[in-house]
C-alpha cells in the first residue's frame, strides 16, 4: 500500500507541474489564454476529485508549489538570456538561475494553497493564491513579473484593470476559475455557470461600447521614438558603440522635426559625466528639439541609471534617476552581510554598485506636458506607477530589452506596460533599445510600434488620457474590496456545504 501511495502522490505532483506549464502558455508571445483558463480550471477540479477532500496543509502547499514551479518555469524562460550575453563567464549559471528563481517564486503559490486549505474550498484556494500574488509584488523588493492577469492584455477583459489593477484582475481570474469549477458540483449548475458567463459578456459589451479609440487631437504633441537595435554584447564594445550612437543621431535629425525626441535606456556609450562632446553632437543633430536620453552617470563612487534632458538652449540636466533597482543586476541584496561572511566575491558574479533615486517623479517639460518617467522594469510594478505624486499627461518608459532575448521577455515586458496604461487611463510611450518601441493608448492598445530587432524611428502623436480611473484614484483599496467580496462568498459557500 505504501508503494501505491507514493506512486499516486508523485503522479499528483507531476500533474500539478504539467498544469502549471499549461497555465503559463497564456502569456506573450504564445498568448493562449483559453488554454490557461482550462489548465487552472482543471487544477481546481482535480483538487477535489483526484486528491483527498480534507487534504492537509502540507499536502496543499506541495500541490501549490508544483503548480507554481511549472507556471514560473514556463513564464520566466527568458531569464537564461542575460547570462548568455557573456556566455563564457556566466553561461553556466543560466539553468540554475531559471530553476532557482522559479522554485523560489513557487513558494508563494504553495503558501497560497496552504492558506486555501485553511480557508476551505476552491474559492478559499483562489483567495489564498490571490493574496500571495499580491505579496509577491512587495516582499524582498517585489517581483510581480508574470501575474496571471497579463494573459488578458489584448482582450476586452483587460479593461477590468482600470477598476482593480493587475493584482485585482489576477484575483478575479483565480476566483472565476474556482467558481466555474464549483458550478459543476452545486445545484442549478446552469444558473451558476450562466451568471459567470454573463459577467464576462457584460465586460465585453462595455469595452466595445464604452472604451472608444483614443485618437490624437490636431494640436497633439509629436514624439519621436528612436530605436538603434544594439545587441547587448556589442552595445558598449568600443568597436561598435559609436556606430549605434551615430545611427541614433541620424534618426534624430530626420525631418519634419517633432516636439520631443526620446532615446532608450543607457543610450550614451560612455558615462554622462564624460560625454560632453557627445552631448554637443546630439544638440546639433536635434536641430533645436529637446532630447531625452537614457544614460549611466557616476557620483560619489555610485552609479545611477538616469534620464537626461538635452535642451539645445540649456545645459544638459538629469531629470530622473531610477529608484527601483534590479536585484542581482544593479545591486546585490545583503551585500554588506555577504562581505562580512566572506562571500564578497559574489559581487563579481552579479551586478552591484548602483544607487537608487529619490522615488516616483512627475516632470513638466515645456511644450510637451507632464511626464511620469520609468526606466526598464520599473514598469512591471503597479504600485510604483500608482505612486506618481500628481496626475501626469503621459507615462514614459525607456528600456533596454536586449537583456531579455528575442522570444518571450520583450513581449511580456510590453504586455505589462500595456496594463499600466489601462490601470492609469494614460497613454504610454515606450522606447526600447532593440524593441518593442511604440505608443500605447489609454486603453492599453498598441497604436504604433517598431518591431523587435528593427532599427529605425517613428513619430507618434500623443492622445489625451482619461481624467482618472477607479484604480488610479483608489489603488489597492479596490483590490481589498475584491478580497472582502470573495471572502464573504466563500464563507456562505462553506456554511451551505
Amino acid at each position: 500500500m505504501s508503494a501505491v501511495r507514493v506512486f499516486a502522490e508523485n503522479r499528483s505532483w507531476a500533474t500539478c507541474f504539467f498544469l502549471g506549464l499549461t497555465i503559463s502558455t497564456g502569456h506573450a508571445p504564445i498568448a493562449f489564454w483559453p488554454v490557461s483558463l482550462i489548465g487552472l480550471t482543471l487544477f481546481f477540479g482535480l483538487y477535489r476529485l483526484q486528491w483527498p477532500q480534507k487534504s492537509s496543509i502540507k499536502g496543499a502547499f506541495k500541490r501549490g508549489w508544483w503548480l507554481g514551479f511549472g507556471y514560473f518555469l514556463g513564464t520566466l524562460n527568458w531569464l537564461v538570456e542575460p547570462f548568455l550575453v557573456d556566455i563564457a563567464a556566466h553561461g553556466w549559471m543560466a539553468p540554475f538561475a531559471v530553476v532557482v528563481m522559479s522554485g523560489s517564486l513557487a513558494l508563494f503559490w504553495g503558501s497560497g494553497m496552504a492558506l486555501g486549505a485553511v480557508l476551505g474550498g476552491r474559492l478559499g484556494c483562489a483567495i489564498g493564491l490571490g493574496l500571495f500574488e499580491v505579496a509577491r509584488g512587495y516582499l524582498f523588493t517585489g517581483f510581480p513579473w508574470g501575474l496571471l492577469s497579463y494573459i488578458w492584455v489584448d482582450t476586452p477583459i483587460a479593461q477590468l484593470a482600470s477598476y482593480f489593477g493587475a493584482y485585482g484582475l489576477t484575483v478575479v481570474t483565480f476566483g472565476f476559475c474556482a467558481l466555474f469549477t464549483q458550478s459543476f458540483y452545486v445545484r442549478r449548475k446552469i444558473t451558476g455557470l450562466g451568471s459567470l458567463l454573463l459577467v464576462f459578456l457584460a465586460v465585453w459589451i462595455f469595452h466595445n461600447t464604452g472604451a472608444p479609440n483614443h485618437s490624437a487631437p490636431e494640436n497633439a504633441t509629436v514624439i519621436r521614438l528612436v530605436q538603434p537595435n544594439a545587441p547587448q554584447d556589442k552595445k558598449f564594445d568600443p568597436k561598435f558603440a559609436m556606430d549605434y550612437f551615430q545611427r541614433m543621431l541620424e534618426f534624430s535629425q530626420q525631418t519634419p522635426q517633432p516636439d520631443l525626441i526620446v532615446w532608450p535606456e543607457t543610450s550614451l556609450p560612455i558615462a554622462f559625466n564624460f560625454a560632453a562632446d557627445l552631448i554637443l553632437k546630439i544638440k546639433e543633430a536635434s536641430q533645436g528639439v529637446p532630447v531625452l536620453v537614457g544614460a549611466l552617470r557616476a557620483k560619489d563612487d555610485k552609479i545611477y541609471n538616469s534620464l537626461i534632458l538635452i535642451d539645445p538652449q540649456k545645459d544638459a540636466e538629469v531629470i530622473y534617476d531610477k529608484y527601483h533597482l534590479v536585484p542581482f543586476g544593479e545591486y546585490l541584496p545583503f551585500e554588506d552581510f555577504l562581505v562580512k561572511i566572506g562571500l564578497g566575491f559574489s559581487s563579481d558574479l552579479f551586478g552591484t554598485g548602483f544607487q537608487h533615486g529619490t522615488g516616483p517623479k512627475v516632470v513638466n517639460l515645456p511644450n510637451v506636458g507632464k511626464i511620469f518617467p520609468l526606466i526598464c522594469y520599473e514598469a512591471v510594478f503597479p504600485q510604483d506607477v500608482s505612486a506618481m505624486p500628481e496626475r501626469a499627461d503621459m507615462i514614459l518608459q525607456v528600456t533596454n530589452d536586449a537583456w531579455f532575448g528575442k522570444f518571450s521577455g520583450p513581449y511580456q515586458h510590453l504586455a505589462q506596460a500595456q496594463m499600466r496604461s489601462i490601470e492609469q487611463g494614460l497613454p504610454l510611450v515606450r522606447v526600447a533599445n532593440t524593441g518593442v518601441s511604440g505608443l500605447i493608448d489609454p486603453n492599453g492598445r498598441v497604436v504604433k510600434k517598431l518591431e523587435l530587432d528593427e532599427a529605425g524611428y517613428i513619430d507618434v502623436a500623443l492622445p489625451e488620457g482619461y481624467l482618472s480611473t477607479l484604480y488610479s484614484r483608489f489603488g489597492h483599496w479596490s483590490v481589498f474590496f475584491l478580497f472582502i467580496c470573495l471572502g464573504i462568498s466563500n464563507f456562505f459557500l462553506r456554511i451551505r456545504h
